[in-house]
C-alpha cells in the first residue's frame, strides 16, 4: 500500500505592536534588523518562499516555494504583518495555497490558527469561541476559503476546545503523540487501548467523538523525528531528512502517513539553511518512488479514520507537566541557569482578575448600544481587518440597537478595543520564557495596560493600581526589576501614548523641519492621523535657537476620537528641547504673545511653564523612540560630512606619499591609514548612490585600499551595495529592456567579488532575477527579443547555474 509523507510548519510570531501606535517599535535585541518580525522574515519566512537547490559548485539550479509542498499555518498577527511589510513573501504564501490545492486534490496546504495564540484550556469558553472565530475570519480574509484544520497554540488542548472547533466547522487539528490517551476501532468499538506516553500509532487519522455528539478528527505527529528536526541535527542533510521520513513507516497492509511538526522557524531561523534542507527533502521525495507528499486534508479525504481516540486533557507539546509552562514554576524554561519561574502563576492570576473586571464593564457598557455585545466582539475581527470609515459605519449600523451618534460610535469602538487588548494580553509567549521582564511578557502587559487605559477613559474606573499590586507578587530574577510591578513601571508605562504625547511629538518634531519627514515616516504607518500648521522662528536668541508655535488636529483611526491642540516648542541647545501643549480654546492668553512665550522658554522657568501649560510640558524623551534616533542620526550625519571634508583636505596631500610607501612595502601611520579608509569608504558609498557607478573609479578605490593598507568598512559598503543592487534589480524586473543596466550590475558585482573577495548578499537580487525570467509576462518576451546575452551574463554573476538560465 502507498506511503505518504507530510511536513507541517507552524510559522508564528506574537503580536509585537505598541498597542497605542499600532506599529512595532525598534527592538534592539533583533539588531541589525529593526525588530524580530523583520529579522525572522529575512532568515526564515522569505527564504522558504524562495529556497535554493544548488549544484556541486554552489550555483543555483532551482528556486523553490517550500510552502506549496508542505502543510503550514501562519499566525494571524504574523500574516497581517507580512501583508504590510513583506508583500512579496505574503503573495508567494497565498499562491502556495492555490498551487498546493492543485497538487493535493483540491485541498490547500494552509491551516488556520487561533487568533492570538492563547493557551486554550486556560481560557474561559467565551474567549475560546472568540479566538476560533477570529482565527477563521482572518484566514478567510487572506486565503479566500474556509479552513479545514486549525492549529492550536502549543497544541494545548482540552475537550471544550475541541467542542468549540467542531462547532465552528473545523474538521481536524494536529497534536503531539503524548497527547493521545486511548484508542479503539470505530467499527465495533470494544475496549480502549492505553497509548499514553507516545505509544499511539501516528500513521493514521483518528476520530474524536465529543460529549455534544459532534466529532473532530485528530492527527498525532511523529514525535521522535520532529524532535530530531528541531534539536537533533536532521536539517544538516536534506536527503537524510527525506530518507528518515520515508523509512519511518514501512510498507504494510494499509496506507500509512509519516508526518512531522515543528516550529516553521526551524527552517532558516533556528537552523541556518534549514529552508534549503527542506527544499532538498521535498526534491528527494518527489523524484523518488518510495513515498508521496501529501497534506492532512488530502490524506483525510483518501483515508478517513478507522479508529477513535481520546485525548490527554490539559496537555501541550512543549510542557512535560500539562500546562505548567503557562501557569506555574513547573521546571520548563528557556534554560537560564539558576532562574525560577515563580512569577508565572501571579502573572496569570493578575490577568485573569483584569479580564473578569473588564468583561463586566464591557457587557454593561456595550449593552447600551449593541444588540448582542459578545456576538459583536466575536465579529470585531472584521473591523480589525478593515478600518475604513465606510466599512466601520456599516458594521456598527448592523450591530447597533439604535442609531448611534459619532460620540457613541467612539465609545463602542473603545469598548471593543479594550476587549481586543484583554485577549492579546494572554498571548502564550508571555509565559514561555524565563523572566517576567522578558520582551514577550512586557508586550502582553502593554496590552493589559492598553485595555485598562481605554476603560478608564470610558468609565473613570482605574484598574491600574490594583493590577500593579497583583503584579508585585510576581518575582523577577533580574535585580533591577524585582517584580512584575516594577517591570510595569519601567518597561510598560513609558510606552503608553496619549493624545497629549502625540501632540507634543508633533510640536517637538517641527523644531527640526528638515528632519520631519524621517521622524514621521514610521509614525505615519500607525493608527494616528495628524493635520497641523506651524510658525517657526529660526532667528536664534539666547536660550532659543529655534522656536515654533502652531496647532495640530489629532484623530485615532481606531476609535475615531479627535482632539485639537495648540503647542509652543523651543530648542534651547543641543538636545535640550521643550514643548508645551494645551487643548485648543483652552490655551493661556500668553499664546497671543509668542515673543513673550519664547522668553519664558528661553529662561527655562519650569514653574512658570508648568503653570502656563497646566503641567503638559514635554522634553526630548517624550518623542517616540524611533524619532529620537532619526533626529540624532541626522544631526550626526551633518557632523560626519564636516569631518569627511576635513579629512579629505588632510589625506588628499598624502596620495603621492601613500603610493611611494607602497613601493617600499611600508605602512603609513595608523591614524593616517584609518583616515584614508574612512575617505575611501565614503567614496565607494557615494558611487553606489548613482544608477550607473563609475566602475573604473570604484576599482581604483579598492586598489588604493589594498596598496595603502587602508581598510574599507565592509559593513557600511555591504549595506550600500545591497541597497543599490536591490534598486537596480527591481528596475530590471519591472522593465527588463536596458542592457547597459544589466551589464553595469554584473560588472559591479564581479568587481566586489573579485577585488575584495567578499561574500555578497545576493538573495533578493537573485529572487528578482528568477522572478523576471520565469514570469509569464511581457518581461520575459522583452528579454528574449534582444537582451538574452546581457541577461544571461547577469545571471552568471548572480551565481545561477547554466541549467537555471532558461532564457
Amino acid at each position: 500500500m502507498p506511503r505518504y509523507v507530510c511536513i507541517h510548519g507552524h510559522f508564528y510570531q506574537p503580536p509585537r505592536e505598541n498597542p497605542w501606535l499600532d506599529i512595532i517599535e525598534l527592538q534592539e535585541s533583533a539588531s541589525p534588523w529593526h525588530d524580530w518580525n523583520d529579522r525572522i522574515t529575512a532568515e526564515c519566512y522569505r527564504r522558504n518562499a524562495a529556497s535554493r537547490i544548488l549544484d556541486n559548485d554552489g550555483n543555483i539550479r532551482k528556486i523553490c516555494n517550500n510552502y506549496s509542498r508542505m502543510s503550514f499555518n501562519i499566525g494571524p498577527t504574523l500574516m497581517s504583518w507580512l501583508k504590510k511589510h513583506a508583500p512579496r513573501s505574503y503573495g508567494v504564501i497565498l499562491n502556495a495555497d492555490k498551487e498546493g490545492a492543485e497538487r493535493f486534490s483540491g485541498h490547500g496546504p494552509a491551516l488556520a490558527q487561533g487568533h492570538s495564540h492563547l493557551i486554550m484550556p486556560l481560557a474561559n469558553r467565551r474567549d475560546k469561541v472568540t479566538q476560533v472565530k477570529w482565527g477563521i475570519a482572518d484566514f478567510k480574509n487572506h486565503f479566500g476559503r474556509m479552513p479545514e484544520g486549525m492549529w492550536l497554540a502549543e497544541t494545548a488542548v482540552d475537550t471544550e476546545t475541541l467542542e468549540v472547533l467542531a462547532e465552528n466547522g473545523i474538521l481536524f487539528t494536529v497534536l503531539a503523540p503524548k497527547q493521545a490517551s486511548e484508542v479503539r476501532p470505530l467499527k465495533g468499538g470494544g475496549a480502549w487501548n492505553d497509548v499514553k506516553w507516545g505509544k499511539v500509532d501516528t500513521g493514521m487519522a483518528y476520530r474524536c467523538n465529543l460529549p455534544s455528539g459532534k466529532s473532530i478528527d485528530l492527527f498525532f505527529y511523529d514525535g521522535t523525528i520532529s524532535h530530531d528536526i528541531a534539536f537533533g541535527g536532521l536539517l544538516y542533510d536534506g536527503s537524510a531528512y527525506a530518507k528518515r521520513l520515508i523509512d519511518a513507516k514501512p510498507e504494510g497492509a494499509r496506507s500509512t502517513l509519516s508526518h512531522v511538526v515543528t516550529d516553521g522557524e526551524s527552517y532558516g531561523h533556528h537552523h541556518s539553511n534549514g529552508d534549503m534542507a527542506l527544499a532538498y527533502c521535498f526534491e528527494a521525495i518527489d523524484s523518488g518512488h518510495e513515498a508521496t507528499l501529501t497534506i492532512y486534508g488530502e490524506f483525510l479525504e483518501k483515508y478517513p479514520p478507522t479508529h477513535e481516540a481520546r485525548i490527554v486533557e490539559n496537555s501541550a507539546w512543549s510542557c512535560a507537566h500539562g500546562l505548567g509552562r503557562w501557569s506555574s514554576d513547573c521546571g520548563c524554561s528557556a534554560g537560564t541557569p539558576g532562574w525560577h519561574q515563580k512569577w508565572r502563576a501571579p502573572l496569570r492570576d493578575a490577568l485573569n482578575w483584569l479580564r473578569d473586571k473588564l468583561a463586566v464593564l464591557y457587557e454593561h457598557g456595550a449593552g447600551q448600544y449593541l444588540k448582542a455585545p459578545w456576538e459583536a466582539r466575536d465579529d470585531y475581527i472584521s473591523v480589525i481587518l478593515d478600518r475604513t470609515p465606510k466599512f466601520v459605519d456599516n458594521w456598527l449600523l448592523q450591530r447597533a440597537s439604535r442609531k448611534l451618534t459619532e460620540e457613541e460610535k467612539t465609545k463602542v469602538l473603545k469598548l471593543l478595543e479594550s476587549q481586543k487588548g484583554a485577549l492579546l494580553m494572554f498571548t502564550s509567549c508571555g509565559w514561555f520564557f524565563d523572566d517576567v521582564s522578558g520582551l514577550e511578557t512586557v508586550q502582553i502587559l502593554r496590552y493589559a495596560s492598553y485595555a485598562i487605559s481605554l476603560m478608564r477613559d470610558l468609565t473613570g474606573l482605574d484598574f491600574e493600581p490594583e493590577f500593579m499590586r497583583l503584579l508585585e507578587k510576581a518575582p523577577s530574577n533580574v535585580h533591577e526589576y524585582r517584580n512584575g510591578k516594577r517591570v510595569y513601571e519601567l518597561a510598560v508605562k513609558p510606552s503608553q501614548v496619549s493624545f497629549e504625547r502625540v501632540a507634543a511629538h508633533y510640536g517637538l518634531s517641527v523644531l527640526f523641519a528638515d528632519l520631519t519627514s524621517d521622524i514621521w515616516e514610521e509614525f505615519s504607518g500607525g493608527c494616528w492621523e495628524l493635520a497641523g500648521d506651524k510658525t517657526i522662528c529660526k532667528n536664534g536668541v539666547s536660550g532659543s535657537q529655534v522656536f515654533a508655535t502652531g496647532s495640530v488636529s489629532i484623530s485615532s483611526m481606531i476609535t475615531r476620537e479627535k482632539k485639537n491642540f495648540v503647542f509652543a516648542a523651543n530648542h534651547h541647545s543641543e538636545t535640550n528641547v521643550a514643548c508645551g501643549i494645551a487643548l485648543q480654546g483652552q490655551e493661556d492668553p500668553l499664546f497671543k504673545k509668542p515673543e513673550s512665550l519664547r522668553a519664558v522658554f528661553a529662561e527655562q522657568n519650569e514653574k512658570k511653564l508648568a503653570d502656563i501649560f497646566e503641567q503638559n510640558v514635554f522634553s526630548l524623551r517624550h518623542i517616540l523612540n524611533y524619532a529620537q534616533r532619526a533626529m540624532l542620526n541626522k544631526l550626526l550625519e551633518q557632523d560626519v560630512r564636516r569631518i569627511e571634508t576635513s579629512l579629505n583636505r588632510i589625506v588628499g596631500n598624502y596620495h603621492g606619499l601613500f603610493d611611494y610607501l607602497a613601493t617600499l612595502n611600508m605602512k603609513a601611520p595608523p591614524i593616517i591609514r584609518s583616515s584614508a579608509g574612512v575617505l575611501l569608504t565614503a567614496g565607494v558609498e557615494r558611487a553606489l548612490k548613482e544608477e550607473f557607478p563609475d566602475v573604473p573609479a570604484l576599482r581604483l578605490d579598492m586598489e588604493r585600499s589594498r596598496l595603502w593598507n587602508a581598510a574599507l568598512d565592509q559593513d557600511q559598503i555591504s549595506s550600500a551595495l545591497l541597497e543599490w543592487t536591490g534598486k537596480q534589480m527591481q528596475a530590471i524586473y519591472e522593465s527588463p529592456t536596458d542592457a547597459e543596466l544589466m551589464d553595469t550590475v554584473r560588472d559591479v558585482l564581479e568587481l566586489f567579488a573579485r577585488e575584495l573577495n567578499w561574500q555578497l548578499d545576493l538573495y533578493e537580487a537573485q529572487n528578482l532575477y528568477y522572478a523576471t525570467q520565469t514570469g509569464h509576462t511581457t518581461q520575459t518576451r522583452q528579454i528574449a527579443s534582444g537582451l538574452r546575452a546581457s541577461f544571461r551574463r547577469l545571471g552568471k554573476a548572480l551565481k545561477f547555474a547554466d541549467e537555471a538560465l532558461v532564457i
